[in-house]
């Protein structure tokens, strides 16, 4: 009896895996139809973690972002508010200088944030590199 319930909740964690997985692909599918793509994350050993995804454009301008935050199977991204029309360089300087307490609750956004930057920076090095 205590094997077949440890096989079914086995089981439950595989097919919530399995649908966590293709949310995820499907929001970053959407977004990186928008632009550049910065994925972060804020993991914890307790409590709720967050994934987050930000699109911005060529010249940094955020137009999208999403967030999954939550400790179940049922999570799903939700719509970051306030941040589209707004800058990549400017988000980050934000959250920089926030309080290290306030910042540890952006740990994601800041890491998707730092991806897109690189991302932006090497794009331009390459293209002025091939001026």
């Amino acid at each position: 009896m205590l094997l077949g319930g440890l096989f079914l909740l086995f089981v439950v964690q595989v097919i919530g895996t399995h649908l966590q997985v293709k949310e995820y692909r499907r929001a970053v599918k959407e977004l990186h139809r928008l632009g550049n793509v910065g994925i972060g994350s804020r993991r914890r050993r307790l409590g709720p973690s967050n994934i987050v995804i930000i699109a911005c454009d060529s010249a940094g301008e955020i137009r999208a972002g999403k967030m999954m935050q939550g400790m179940t199977i049922l999570s799903r991204f939700r719509p970051i508010e306030g941040i589209a029309g707004r800058t990549i360089y400017d988000l980050h300087a934000e959250y920089a200088a926030l309080p290290d307490k306030r910042r540890a609750h952006y740990k994601g956004h800041i890491a998707a944030l730092d991806a897109l930057i690189a991302r932006l920076d090497s794009t331009q090095q390459k293209n002025s590199a091939g001026t």
